[in-house]
């Protein structure tokens, strides 16, 4: 007589697990570049603009601050030139006002306090051209955002998660075979608490605000990491493409629903 073999723990069914550690990873690098928040931060960034063509802004974890008072004083190099800016926070505006001043090269320049940014966050600095020639600016503009970010300020791990994660997770399931796996409730339970601590985990390190998110955010990608996590406990699609089209869809939409959270509730990137 011929036994079959109990099904076990299948690579194919580890990847929602996988892939929560890596969101993990993902919203701890950006709580650690993220601006901090209240008055009392330092400036969150220097966004420089030379014309109407050429702008750049400089991410706040480049600078270099310091506190007295309600001073915070930031600076940076410029073509081997320090920027120094100062900005002052609070008043009889309210905590949001501010006042800045700045100098290039020792020279001052004019500064503007910029409040594009959350509310929950402190302002930043908005300067002039510097004087620079825009070949110069270009070149200024190479050296100070760091590889990290584009130019225009964005973090260059938001498309990684986005695209590149779930592209993967397509792949690693595309090319796994189509058994049954063994212990489906436990995991589509560890899935679960997995997505609810992502999303906690994220709340503490980030602002209050998010608790707001924190429900529509866990229902939303809640349904779907566990349906992804049933779908990958059960017989694969017979084709590799139908598995991995299958995780396509539903690891991106569970990336962009973290990354929206963290996003929204204060992970400016």
């Amino acid at each position: 007589m011929t036994t079959t073999a109990p099904p076990g723990v299948t690579a194919r069914a580890l990847v929602p697990g996988g892939l929560l550690v890596l969101l993990f990873l993902a919203v701890g690098v950006l709580a650690l570049l993220a601006p901090r928040t209240g008055d009392d931060a330092d400036i969150s960034e220097i966004h420089i603009a030379l014309g109407s063509v050429h702008d750049m802004t400089v991410p706040h974890e480049v600078l270099e601050c310091a506190r007295q008072d309600r001073t915070a004083t930031c600076t940076v190099d410029i073509l081997g030139e320090p920027l120094r800016v100062a900005m002052t926070h609070g008043g009889t505006d309210g905590d949001r006002y501010a006042s800045c001043s700045a100098t290039y090269a020792g020279r001052s320049t004019s500064c503007a306090p910029s409040y594009a940014m959350d509310p929950d966050y402190t302002v930043g600095a908005y300067l002039p051209g510097l004087d620079l020639t825009p070949e110069e600016f270009e070149l200024a503009a190479d050296q100070v955002v760091p590889w990290w970010r584009f130019q225009e300020g964005g973090h260059i791990l938001l498309p990684v998660v986005v695209f590149v994660l779930p592209l993967v997770a397509a792949l690693v399931v595309g090319f796994t075979g189509r058994t049954r796996a063994a212990e489906a409730p436990l995991l589509m339970m560890a899935t679960a608490v997995g997505w609810f601590a992502l999303l906690v985990f994220a709340t503490a390190v980030h602002t209050d605000r998010m608790i707001d998110l924190l429900i529509p955010a866990a229902v939303i990608g809640g349904i779907t990491v566990v349906a992804w996590q049933w779908a990958l406990t059960r017989p694969g699609w017979r084709t590799g493409f139908a598995r991995g089209l299958e995780t396509l869809v539903l690891s991106g939409l569970t990336c962009v629903t973290a990354m929206v959270f963290v996003l929204l509730g204060g992970a400016t990137i």
